[in-house]
């Protein structure tokens, strides 16, 4: 658990009077009336993109007058106690909604001064990518690229790459979408959407019901009534907080906590105690699952489930072909076991992990919340088509399923076929010793690839980019830095394009920086075979003026380019590109 350094703000308080901010500016800490409180907060609490409905916010509140009392206000609301120990410790979770969460932690101490610290958290995903698909959001209208053959890049219309006119190899406005769209997912070739007031929205191929939208109204696409080209909500959803795109399957997650299904059956990975097929949403059953609790994420890969609850449980059911439950076996025929998993079922990620013993209990309390705070649980998951990444409050990161290209690691070109190589199959929650003592903000899965977003990455660590004519060159990171943030490390199925044209993958053992021009990236999106990355706004300078006072925020692509799927016109059909390419939305013309 990294915590937050408030020592600069400790040493300059003594001087410092009424509404008075000093210290990191990006805590936005405020202090108020003297010499307030001292909040220290792990890494969790931050600013940026969440893929969970909750953030995890831990830590201690210390002053020598004694604290009083630590509250948080979100989005305005009126403010909720957190509890405190004798020592000031705290470990809570605050649920976010859909969009931007506003969230004030207020410490008091026992002489009335007040220490503030404000985080600016977005609930969803501005950026998607499926099969070869792209799409993003700007100022709440939704643009598609890519692969048409289904309507998944929603402009009411199939189209092919060989078409003369209309094909979107570039952002196209999807003009029936609602213009209040607040997070996007895709997956293979559909898209689903969640407008503000938490209706779903869906389109592309429907061949197993996946639209969620029934069985009547489709098109025909593929010479049978199986996509529907109209952007149309899914009846009976409501404050939908979360949408989770699989491959023949989605998962929605709504306020209450619910979990909702629909698409294929076949190993029971809509959760509902069938193998049935369902195209309306059915909710998971989490009758038998008595310890679960808020289920705060859902993620969804080829024929499995999985959900995260608030106590930092995870929680998986569908397919166990691979271990994707980390039962100890693949469900296969050779271990005579039914692959059918239809109801949730707890994975065990951390084993055994219990408090950090090497943090003794103040007391016989054994539940005080310092005692807590040395426990590890998981705050955030991914899932590709057959593996998982499990990160925790610790900073770990655990995987566990199929690992053939090395997608959990150690398995690529340098390790596999040496005693010291990952199995094909990693069959529990292991694990992976290359993030210790990195600063891990999220993990990303799909494919047979994975990816990790590092924060304070140091400068010299990270290669330069040679290439001149690179079109992100610009991004390059500084040499004057000594740490870098938003830096992206991929492993697992890697594509490159190679010296003659042609393009080659490589099965990387371990994380690697293989886009050495991007940084400050605050999130992004993997689809099959290309990806698609969000940068955060660049301020530069508060005394410049208008475009000079601020570097927009960009959005990159790279990987496969098929059917259009990098939204730029000029790159060329099925090639790889691994030096990022801006893509520009028409609003930015």
């Amino acid at each position: 658990m990294r915590l937050s350094r408030l020592t600069p703000i400790a040493a300059c308080t003594a001087a410092i009077l009424t509404l008075t901010a000093c210290g990191d500016d990006s805590d936005h800490t405020t202090i108020i009336d003297g010499t307030p409180p001292l909040i220290t907060t792990d890494s969790n609490f931050s600013n940026g993109y969440s893929a969970v409905a909750a953030v995890f916010v831990s830590g201690q509140v210390q002053d020598s007058s004694g604290v009083k009392s630590l509250t948080y206000s979100h989005n305005g609301q009126p403010a909720q106690a957190l509890t405190l120990d004798a020592e000031g410790y705290f470990d809570d979770r605050i649920l976010l909604t859909l969009g931007s969460n506003r969230i004030v932690l207020e410490a008091t101490d026992n002489a009335g001064n007040i220490m503030r610290k404000v985080k600016t958290l977005y609930l969803g995903d501005t950026i998607a990518a499926g099969g070869s698909h792209t799409g993003a959001l700007r100022d709440g209208q939704l643009y598609g690229w890519g692969r048409n053959n289904y309507g998944q890049t929603g402009l009411g219309l199939t189209t092919k790459f060989t078409d003369v006119m209309g094909h979107p190899v570039t952002p196209m406005l999807m003009r029936s979408a609602p213009k209040d769209v607040m997070s996007i997912s895709f997956n293979q070739n559909h898209s689903l959407a969640i407008a503000q007031n938490g209706q779903v929205y869906s389109w592309g191929e429907d061949k197993y019901g996946q639209l969620g939208r029934g069985d009547s109204g489709r098109h025909d696409c593929s010479k049978t009534a199986d996509c529907r080209l109209d952007i149309s909500t899914i009846d009976g959803i409501e404050n939908a907080v979360m949408v989770a795109a699989g491959y023949k399957h989605n998962l929605l997650l709504t306020k209450d906590g619910s979990v909702w299904a629909f698409g294929a059956n076949g190993q029971g990975q809509l959760g509902d105690n069938t193998s049935r097929d369902s195209s309306t949403p059915v909710e998971v059953d989490f009758s038998a699952a008595a310890e679960a609790g808020h289920i705060v994420q859902v993620v969804a890969s080829a024929n499995s489930s999985y959900a995260l609850d608030d106590k930092g449980q995870v929680w998986g059911w569908g397919s166990d072909a691979y271990a994707n439950l980390g039962k100890g076996a693949a469900c296969t025929l050779a271990n005579d076991c039914t692959n059918i998993n239809a109801t949730p079922v707890r994975i065990n990620v951390l084993g055994n992990s219990t408090v950090d013993k090497t943090t003794p209990a103040k007391d016989d309390t054994a539940l005080s919340t310092e005692a807590a705070l040395s426990t590890e649980k998981v705050t955030q998951l991914a899932a590709g088509r057959d593996h998982i990444l499990a990160l925790t409050n610790k900073e770990a990161v655990y995987g566990w399923g199929l690992n053939a290209a090395s997608q959990l690691g150690y398995n690529g070109e340098t390790y596999q076929g040496t005693p010291n190589a990952w199995a094909d199959i990693i069959t529990t929650p292991t694990k992976l010793p290359w993030f210790t003592d990195k600063d891990v903000r999220r993990v990303y899965a799909n494919g047979n690839a994975s990816y990790a977003l590092i924060d304070n990455v140091a400068t010299n660590s990270i290669a330069t980019n040679a290439a001149s004519d690179n079109a992100a060159s610009e991004n390059a990171v500084s040499d004057n830095a000594a740490t870098t943030n938003g830096v992206l490390y991929a492993w697992g199925m890697f594509g490159e394009t190679n010296g003659a044209g042609k393009t080659i993958y490589h099965d990387l053992d371990e994380p690697t920086n293989k886009l050495p021009s991007l940084k400050d990236i605050d999130n992004m999106a993997m689809g099959a075979m290309h990806l698609i990355a969000h940068q955060k706004p660049q301020i530069q300078d508060d005394d410049a003026v208008n475009e000079d006072a601020a570097k927009a925020e960009q959005l990159f692509t790279w990987g496969w380019s098929f059917e259009g799927s990098l939204g730029n016109a000029d790159t060329a059909h099925v090639w790889m590109y691994n030096n990022p390419i801006i893509v520009t939305l028409p609003s930015q013309l």
